[in-house]
């Protein structure tokens, strides 16, 4: 599997950084579909925390990378059965392209 110059997850103090996840296990994408890639990124963001001692409701913000702005109303149903109240501040940009062809990407910040 290919490395990438980076570090999947950062502590400042009680900041929590994640670098950008995307719905692949072992470098593979698990499936071309907007909804099932969503909940993979998101398992790896939750494993990323559970890691480090922290929960999905520690996440304070969230950047949404999607390559069509088509698949918003998708991601947001997949996102919403995920995360719970209080939801974290989030903004979603679109991109051209993701690595490995992936159609949604998720960077977080957690505070505790």
């Amino acid at each position: 599997m290919k490395t990438f110059p980076l570090s999947p997850y950062r502590n400042a103090g009680s900041h929590h950084y994640i670098s950008g996840q995307i719905g692949q296990i072992n470098g593979q994408l698990v499936s071309d579909e907007i909804g099932k890639q969503t909940l993979q990124a998101i398992d790896n963001v939750a494993t990323i925390l559970k890691q480090n001692g922290l929960g999905m409701t520690d996440i304070v913000d969230v950047t949404v990378f999607l390559t069509e702005q088509d698949d918003y109303e998708a991601f947001n149903d997949a996102y919403r059965s995920s995360l719970k109240d209080p939801l974290p501040t989030r903004t979603t940009v679109t991109v051209k392209s993701l690595p490995l062809g992936a159609r949604v990407e998720l960077k977080v910040v957690a505070f505790k």
